[in-house]
């Protein structure tokens, strides 16, 4: 996982429908210097306000990872922060004009794409790699089959286990070693999973506005509503969403291991690595 630091080599405007609001958003990646990180900032507000992608600027965990303060927020950050935790984007700077970042197909494959079109800048120093040195893990007090562990390990190694009594999805594994390769073939294009009969209960609450039948995987009573791109695509959703929130603490090396996990976990999970974490070039 060592290197040196990446940009990319021009910036990237995308326009697109958010997830959640179904509002139409703008979008600007900004190449940056070395050590900057990723910085998101909100240019449709006075003062154009910046935050570092780091675990105490998160301000929401329901249904996606939301970063903010009380007077702002930009939510849906995950599957961008794949993207750039996946090719190893280190310092750039997110420009959206609202609340929440573009949909894109439901994964993080549209980041990628328009990413390896402009092209990666190699920068001039090298990155800065946290290795996971000792034993963490996080549990669900409400249901104690729910908790991820961090180990120590070589190269970042993700595991995860859906558990599901539904008769089509049923239970699903995947363990994947991310390197930029892997994660672009196998990981990059998988989209969230939605069940059709929590579709409405969502929109009734204000969420998943933006979404249609061709941004997620789509489970019905009996059968499957829309094509899958991978047999097991909902628990490479979940490796994808763990992989961005992960990405909160920069390049870290270890191995993460999740069962019936979200954003919530994932988050107190990245908390409880920050202080923990040694750094090594």
């Amino acid at each position: 996982m060592k290197g040196f630091q990446q940009t990319l080599k021009n910036k990237i405007s995308i326009v697109g429908q958010a997830l959640h609001s179904g509002k139409v958003v703008a979008l600007n990646l900004i190449p940056q210097p070395v050590d900057t990180g990723v910085l998101f900032r909100r240019v449709d507000l006075p003062g154009k306000p910046i935050l570092a992608a780091k675990p105490e600027n998160i301000v929401d965990t329901m249904k996606s990872m939301t970063l903010g303060t009380n007077e702002w927020r930009i939510q849906t950050i995950e599957h961008l922060m794949a993207a750039f935790h996946g090719l190893r984007v280190d310092n750039l700077l997110v420009e959206v004009d609202g609340p929440e970042i573009p949909l894109g197909d439901g994964s993080a494959q549209y980041f990628v794409e328009r990413i390896l079109q402009v092209g990666l800048a190699v920068q001039e120093k090298p990155r800065i790699v946290r290795k996971i040195t000792s034993p963490v893990w996080v549990a669900d007090g409400s249901d104690p089959r729910s908790y991820l562990i961090a180990l120590p390990g070589e190269g970042l190694r993700i595991s995860y286990c859906f558990t599901s009594d539904h008769k089509v999805t049923g239970d699903q594994f995947a363990q994947y070693l991310v390197t930029p390769e892997d994660f672009q073939k196998k990981l990059a294009a998988a989209r969230t999973i939605a069940f059709f009969q929590e579709i409405e209960v969502l929109r009734k609450q204000g969420l998943a506005l933006g979404g249609n039948m061709d941004v997620a995987v789509v489970v019905g009573e009996d059968s499957y509503l829309n094509e899958l791109r991978y047999n097991d695509e909902i628990v490479r959703h979940k490796i994808l969403d763990i992989l961005g929130d992960l990405y909160l603490l920069g390049p870290i090396e270890g191995e993460i291991i999740g069962l019936r996990s979200g954003h919530k976990l994932d988050l107190e999970l990245v908390l409880k690595l920050q202080s923990e974490l040694s750094k090594e070039v």
